[in-house]
């Protein structure tokens, strides 16, 4: 055996220990048992002079003991703290660079059966919210349980029917559970009530997500705006389906909110309400039928409006409605 070959033999056996104190630490970190994370990361930094690559291992497990050990003790503050610190120890990890995914996707796992278990324990598993403004569904969705997650929102929604970010994790829900027609309804009532309060960061709809995106490239648009006018892209898509409205407590409010989104456009003619008057005139034109019932607004005059607020977008949506359109 070469001198070069009995050294390479000599070395396997450190080389194996070091990459064995180093998963463990990962292993420990990913199951939230971060007393043995953190003494496994020490260790190896210690003992290894180019230990530098677990400094945001350290800091990440720093970060969460100090969390956990902030936690409030009493019920019900606990579980709406995790929801927090959840949200917290993303951003932290995005600051540090920290880009392995398979890592935090482990942490998240353990962290939210941690918020599972809390929330049992304060006896609010029957509960709709923890929080003014954390739902329990929350915890579901992020704990993989999605039919208890969409079970807990839709009890939100008599409580908050205004909430845009209640129907975007309704339709988080339902995308995860494989059902992605009945996630955008819920994604379109969120964008009429406020796209802006959907939470873009975390959801699950790649196809809309990526429309945002092309809107804000395309356009030119800031995020807030290009939120505003998603709504009508997507249905021009045919992301969004035509929502039926009824006649009885349907159409007379949808138009008298119409009138008076119109009436504020004309006083003060913000690009936003360009947006949303837009979207709802779609909507008006899917509902011709049941116009007739309402004397305040006509479809000629719908389409009108529509057509000054946006001529380039109204052309591509007159394409969509004879199905010529070279995006469907």
């Amino acid at each position: 055996m070469s001198s070069d070959q009995l050294a390479i033999n000599e070395q396997l056996p450190l080389f194996e220990d070091k990459r064995a104190l180093l998963n463990r630490g990962i292993l420990e970190l990913r199951r939230l048992n971060l007393d043995e994370a953190k003494k496994s990361f020490v260790d190896y930094k210690g003992l290894y002079h180019q230990g530098n690559d677990v400094d945001s291992e350290i800091k990440l497990t720093d970060f969460l003991m100090k969390g956990f050990a902030d936690a409030p003790d009493a019920c019900p503050e606990e579980p709406a703290y995790l929801c927090g610190l959840w949200a917290s120890f993303e951003d932290y990890a995005k600051s540090l660079g920290f880009e392995h995914g398979n890592i935090i996707s482990g942490i998240k796992s353990s962290f939210f059966r941690k918020a599972l278990e809390t929330i049992n324990r304060c006896h609010l598993a029957d509960s709709p919210f923890l929080s003014d403004t954390v739902p329990t569904g929350y915890v579901y969705i992020q704990a993989g349980r999605y039919d208890e997650a969409i079970k807990a929102l839709q009890a939100c929604t008599p409580i908050t029917p205004d909430n845009a970010a209640i129907y975007g994790y309704l339709g988080d829900a339902y995308i995860l559970r494989g059902e992605p027609d009945v996630a955008r309804q819920c994604y379109l009532e969120a964008c009429l009530i406020d796209p802006a309060g959907i939470d873009w960061p975390h959801m699950k709809d790649t196809a809309l997500l990526e429309l945002k995106n092309q809107i804000i490239k395309e356009l030119g648009l800031d995020h807030s705006l290009a939120l505003e006018w998603l709504p009508s892209y997507a249905y021009i898509r045919r992301l969004f389906k035509p929502k039926m409205l009824k006649l009885n407590k349907g159409i007379k409010e949808f138009v008298e909110e119409y009138l008076g989104l119109r009436k504020a456009f004309f006083k003060g003619k913000t690009p936003g309400l360009k947006a949303k008057l837009f979207f709802r005139g779609i909507i008006l034109c899917d509902n011709e039928p049941l116009l007739k019932f309402v004397k305040t607004v006509s479809f000629i005059d719908v389409r009108r409006l529509m057509k000054e607020l946006n001529p380039v977008l109204f052309s591509r949506y007159l394409r969509y409605v004879e199905g010529t359109d070279q995006y469907t």
